[in-house]
């Protein structure tokens, strides 16, 4: 019965992209393959439903909502118990998946490099180190805190982003297929950016790099400031058992609004402006 209702589902959800403009670039059920139209500034609320990478991003809720919005929870216990999409599977291939799935989150990493001390409206650099993920995309977000539900893109702290993000791909080479989708002259200044061309290969142990160097302003107003960034990425399509066709495109096995999606922060940095 679940195996049915989860194809009418899908049928529907197929026929909606369609009807939006042609799957996979839908606005509500392109995530899988990246917000490929939403592009603009972004926190990381803005990706309901992935799940969480540790409880400390949602320690401003009550504790047992958070642990539900925590991947052990939302993502791998779905797995483990069979529910929904995962009821076809056997025992062996959920725990296949579930080892699969836990060596993309192992090797899934986002890091900043900032300077520890700028003059009040100076000029400067913040690189965004990622890595991992299951591709074919990443979302790098720069942000003032680590709380997914209330981070806010840096120019809420008032520093500027002068100049649009220069991203490096998993190939070395610069890259500005999503920043050139901005229409007609519109400011390519983003606190975000979708990386394409990641790919991973459990069985090899490969996983795809890739960089966003953004130039700030730092605020007028002196002060100690926080920031940090946040990596948006997918998990089960990197395991064989955790990916399906549908309509012609890789999906996960956990559909569309599934939890197999992540949010991973950085450390938090502190700037202090003078």
């Amino acid at each position: 019965m679940q195996d049915k209702i989860h194809s009418a589902i899908v049928g529907i959800m197929l026929s909606l992209a369609t009807a939006l403009g042609g799957f996979p670039c839908a606005r509500a059920l392109a995530y899988p393959g990246g917000p490929l139209r939403d592009v603009t500034d972004a926190a990381p609320y803005c990706a309901g439903c992935h799940s969480s990478l540790g409880i400390e991003q949602l320690r401003d809720l009550p504790s047992g909502q958070a642990q539900k919005r925590t991947a052990i929870v939302a993502h791998l216990d779905a797995i483990r118990g069979g529910t929904g999409p995962y009821a076809k599977l056997s025992p062996e291939q959920r725990a296949l998946l579930i080892a699969d799935v836990q060596k993309v989150d192992e090797n899934s990493k986002i890091s900043l490099e900032v300077p520890a001390t700028v003059k009040a409206g100076e000029a400067f650099t913040v690189t965004v180190k990622a890595r991992g993920g299951s591709g074919p995309v990443l979302g790098i977000m720069l942000l003032d805190i680590d709380l997914r539900d209330q981070a806010r893109a840096i120019q809420g702290e008032g520093f500027q982003i002068s100049s649009p993000p220069r991203v490096t791909g998993p190939d070395g080479q610069p890259q500005d297929q999503w920043l050139s989708k901005r229409y007609d002259a519109l400011a390519r200044n983003l606190n975000f950016v979708v990386v394409f061309g990641i790919k991973t290969d459990l069985a090899k142990d490969k996983f795809s790099d890739a960089s966003a160097v953004y130039d700030l302003v730092a605020p007028s107003k002196p002060g100690k400031y926080t920031i940090c960034a946040a990596l948006a990425y997918g998990t089960e399509k990197a395991s064989p058992l955790g990916r399906v066709e549908m309509g012609g495109h890789p999906m996960p096995l956990g559909g569309f609004a599934g939890p197999s999606g992540r949010i991973l922060f950085s450390k938090v940095a502190t700037i202090q402006v003078q």
